[in-house]
């Protein structure tokens, strides 16, 4: 290669004939010994095979240099000179293929493994899911929420849906102090998890069949969560069930739910009966899931069925429901604002557009029950960011900022963090009476009544808060054991893959069967669930009571009203002191033959 400004005019026979070998330099090995002159001298079989190969390295670079005029006119080709390859001696390149299949042994050349692309896939998945701490803004950023401004022209759910339609849905609001400290939560990038319980609407029967089905609303919810908040520890759960109501879910809500949540969305609108004794099972569903731990925040979702309206006009089963989200101030919004005068104007239109039969949504209504829980997030969302950074006073004070303006001890200290806020002692000091402590204030929205709904003034002394108790036919976890059945006469059923019947449940055929189950109760209201018809069902009878008062027991038939069987809650005693009891029931008929079945699905306590 010529360098610029560089000209040569020598051909490739001059550079070789211009240019003299260089004389060889002193070996530091002795050829005749094969030994280093200087040092420690190798011994053993290491010593021998290393002589052997450096003494025939030498004696081939002794005849390659004396015989290099005779080289030149052999053939110079892929393997260079006559007995080497690519211009090294044989016993060279064995030797260096040698110690490269050492180093690979060895693992000092790095090798690939297929866990790398595992790894990089995961990466790459959680990347896409970084969490993000929206609060760590400065106060005069606007909003990082393209929906905010609610109804703004970043609103694509307002868009969509209209705004005077989303204004008409929510039933009722209340504080939204629990569902604030949900969004705080998911603002200050912390995991949130959110679980579903239902019926067949939930359950995503007729939109995909699957509880986890993108075409449900669970799923498209969660979908938009994760793109507005991030975080790859978010987790959905779904606990619905197909032909059930509130009434089951009051007492064996805990078997559906993850130990841990943070927001719980009940969808019953559609699926409780218009009577007000599911009042009661709502409530008793609302408070066992308040009163929790972990004190999830409860978001009271309804849906709009035609069938509903065919049956009670209006005033559905939401208005039971909507009494219980305002006794127990959790908000309750739903589709029946957006539908109901529309289908009664059009109804074969509306019934094509979003639904699959006379209650179940097709995909499409999933999608309307979605975009109304997320746009009523959406206002929550704008609401606590506007409180965060002292713009609004819409919601309750966040805990962490009441604590601040009352003196507790933070990382900043002393008082501003909302605009305008002054310390409740300076205003007491100034003769106002009425300022309560924000800390205060905010404990009170998230406290629990200390009565319940249906109680009088006269009820609050000798009030004992529920703990609700589930002995459930179709819990696998935890079954009842075997013991309780053997010699009782009663059996557990559990259907198969492919059966047309997918309930579980106890019965028994022989008349004066007892089945013994023990309770733990708190409140001491206890109820048997099972199974029930109309006259012609082939359901049989029991008689139940609690521990040893059979003359205080309660006949339950199988076969009673009704136009299709189904389950149904029938309470045998109530204010039954607190601790561990048992419910026996003994199968009714004539001694020696058959009775029908009478089917026991669980036995409910609170």
């Amino acid at each position: 290669m010529l360098r610029p400004g560089y000209h040569s005019h020598h051909t490739d026979a001059d550079v070789h004939s211009t240019i003299p070998r260089p004389s060889s330099a002193p070996s530091a090995i002795d050829p005749s010994t094969s030994q280093p002159a200087t040092g420690r001298s190798p011994t053993g079989k290491q010593s021998s095979v290393f002589s052997k190969i450096f003494s025939g390295m030498l004696r081939e670079q002794k005849h390659y240099k004396h015989d290099d005029e005779d080289n030149k006119s052999k053939s110079s080709g892929f393997f260079g000179r006559e007995g080497t390859v690519l211009g090294f001696p044989p016993r060279l390149i064995i030797f260096f293929s040698i110690l490269l299949v050492i180093l690979f042994m060895t693992g000092v050349v790095p090798t690939f493994r297929s866990n790398d692309l595992v790894a990089q896939h995961h990466a790459s998945f959680h990347s896409a899911l970084t969490s993000h701490d929206y609060l760590n803004a400065s106060l005069i950023d606007p909003a990082p929420f393209p929906f905010c401004p609610l109804y703004g022209p970043g609103d694509e759910v307002a868009n969509r849906r209209g705004q005077l339609a989303l204004m008409k849905s929510k039933m009722h609001l209340g504080s939204g102090a629990r569902v604030q400290k949900v969004i705080r939560k998911a603002l200050s990038g912390h995991p949130v998890t959110i679980s579903v319980l239902g019926a067949s609407i939930s359950a995503c029967h007729g939109s995909g069949d699957n509880l986890v089905s993108p075409k449900c609303y669970p799923s498209k919810f969660f979908s938009w969560w994760n793109d507005v908040f991030p975080h790859p520890a978010s987790e959905l759960t779904n606990g619905a069930n197909r032909r059930t109501d509130s009434s089951y879910f009051a007492f064996c809500s805990s078997h559906h739910l993850p130990d841990k949540t943070d927001l719980v969305i009940l969808e019953f609108d559609a699926a409780d009966p218009n009577e007000k004794e599911w009042m009661s099972h709502y409530e008793l569903l609302v408070r066992s899931i308040l009163v929790r731990p972990d004190a999830p925040a409860i978001i009271s979702l309804g849906h709009f069925a035609p069938q509903i309206v065919a049956q009670h006009a209006y005033a559905g089963p939401e208005q039971l429901h909507n009494t219980v989200a305002q006794f127990y101030d959790i908000p309750h919004i739903s589709v029946k604002g957006l539908l109901y005068h529309d289908y009664m104007n059009r109804p074969e239109e509306v019934r094509n557009s979003y639904y699959a039969d006379p209650i179940l949504a097709n995909p499409h209504g999933h999608d309307l029950i979605a975009d109304v829980l997320i746009h009523y997030i959406q206002s929550q969302v704008c609401l606590g960011w506007a409180a965060a950074m002292g713009h609004g006073f819409d919601v309750p004070v966040p805990l962490d900022l009441a604590e601040t303006n009352s003196g507790g001890a933070q990382l900043l200290g002393g008082v501003g963090l909302r605009k305008g806020m002054r310390e409740p002692n300076q205003l007491k000091a100034e003769g106002d009476t009425t300022v309560t402590d924000p800390s205060t204030t905010w404990t009170n929205a998230l406290r629990v009544p200390s009565t319940r709904l249906i109680h009088l003034p006269t009820d609050v002394e000798g009030f004992r808060e529920i703990e609700p108790f589930c002995a459930s036919a179709n819990d696998m976890i935890n079954p009842l054991p075997p013991s309780l059945f053997y010699g009782s006469g009663w059996m557990a059923h559990h259907p198969k893959p492919g059966d047309q019947e997918d309930r579980h449940y106890w019965f028994a055929e022989t008349p004066y069967s007892r089945l013994r189950v023990p309770v733990k109760l708190g409140a001491g209201d206890v109820g048997v669930y099972h199974l029930s018809g109309p006259l012609d069902s082939k359901l049989g009878s029991a008689l139940c009571w609690v521990d040893d008062n059979i003359g205080g027991g309660k006949t339950i038939h199988g076969a009673a009203a009704g136009s299709e069987i189904g389950p149904k809650l029938t309470m045998i005693d109530f204010n039954v002191e607190k601790g561990s009891h048992f419910v026996e029931c003994q199968l009714l008929g004539e001694e020696g033959k058959l009775a029908p079945q009478f089917q026991i699905l669980g036995i409910f306590a609170t």
